[in-house]
């Protein structure tokens, strides 16, 4: 029970502080006239006459606060190197994914970092939005119980109450499409609540309010270190779901930025499979109330679903496609080569 209320603490301190940054970063947003890597592309940082200095671009980046699927960026921003390579990033942090595409279809950001249904939805509504990397091939959330709880599989779970961040996000989709493969409907069979994240979320598990709830990194290694929580269900299949999206006509003038931009994404990679330990620390900057231990088995589990070169699978797009086709999205699946390009890719 204690180890609980200081999981509860801890998770409420981390809550106040995202809603904090994201509402900050939001009423600081950029107007589309208010730079960009279109109009930094052309300036220098390192003074004339220095040959190795790489010229400095200014890139806007968007992504959704509070969990750790852009973990590839987040620890190139904070160990420092999109900065040693000559990129000023301007994060923004946002609560939800389709206000963080609505800047970047708005002109507010240049890169966005999100799931690639956003993709499909901009391309359903004619607009020019493609994905051109990824760095997370995963829902990133798992289904958390009581560890002391009766259930075994998804299938014990008919008739309960379960948690997802919102109804309608990703962690709604993940968790339905768990269900569907042992023959529960998440509309029938199940109810589906509007849970939150962070200590909102564990309050509902805790109460009894839900059997379950969807939680993301580093909440779920930092629940299950307290030996009273569990992870039931970890969607094991292919999804893209944090991939590299950008407004085609901004690539089209900025594409060296956006080589750069995935270029240092992939060397980041690259490097922090090799030596997590300096993922942990440039993690640790970026929740700076998670335990080392805790954070080390949360990079630990992220790292493990970073694809390879970065690249979006035909797989993991077809699977995000065909939860927006049951949605009712969009009516058929649009062709890989119109939503995505990995041309720029190292």
């Amino acid at each position: 029970m204690k180890k609980t209320k200081m999981l509860f603490a801890t998770l409420l301190v981390l809550t106040i502080a995202l809603l904090s940054a994201c509402g900050n970063n939001n009423a600081a947003a950029p107007s589309e006239n208010n730079g960009g890597a279109g109009n930094a592309a052309t300036g220098t940082n390192g003074g004339e006459g220095n040959a190795n200095q790489p010229e400095n671009v200014k890139i806007r980046v968007g992504l959704v606060g509070g969990g750790m699927t852009p973990i590839i960026a987040q620890i190139g921003i904070n160990d420092g190197s999109y900065e040693k390579a000559g990129i000023t990033i301007e994060k923004q942090s946002f609560t939800s994914g389709a206000d963080m595409v609505q800047a970047l279809v708005g002109g507010s950001l240049d890169i966005v970092l999100g799931s690639y249904e956003h993709v499909l939805r901009q391309q359903k509504n004619g607009l020019g939005v493609k994905a051109y990397g990824e760095i997370y091939n995963g829902v990133g959330y798992s289904l958390v119980v009581k560890k002391d709880a009766p259930f075994q599989s998804l299938e014990d779970l008919k008739g309960k109450t379960l948690a997802v961040t919102k109804v309608g996000s990703l962690s709604d989709t993940g968790l339905r499409e768990g269900l569907k493969t042992v023959n529960i409907d998440g509309d029938k069979d199940v109810q589906i609540i509007n849970g939150g994240s962070g200590a909102t979320m564990l309050a509902a598990i805790e109460s009894g309010k839900a059997a379950g709830g969807m939680v993301s990194e580093p909440t779920i290694s930092q629940m299950v270190a307290t030996g009273n929580y569990r992870v039931l269900y970890d969607p094991p299949y292919d999804f893209a779901g944090i991939t590299v999206m950008a407004k085609t006509d901004w690539v089209d003038k900025n594409q060296d930025a956006m080589k750069r931009f995935l270029q240092v994404s992939n060397e980041v990679n690259e490097r922090v499979q090799k030596d997590q330990a300096s993922a942990v620390e440039a993690m640790l900057k970026e929740f700076d109330q998670i335990p080392a231990d805790v954070m080390e088995t949360a990079v630990k589990n992220q790292l493990a679903k970073v694809p390879a070169g970065l690249k979006v699978s035909e797989e993991g797009a077809k699977n995000v496609s065909n939860t927006q086709i049951e949605a009712g999205v969009i009516e058929k699946e649009i062709p890989f080569a119109d939503t995505v390009d990995l041309s720029l890719l190292p």
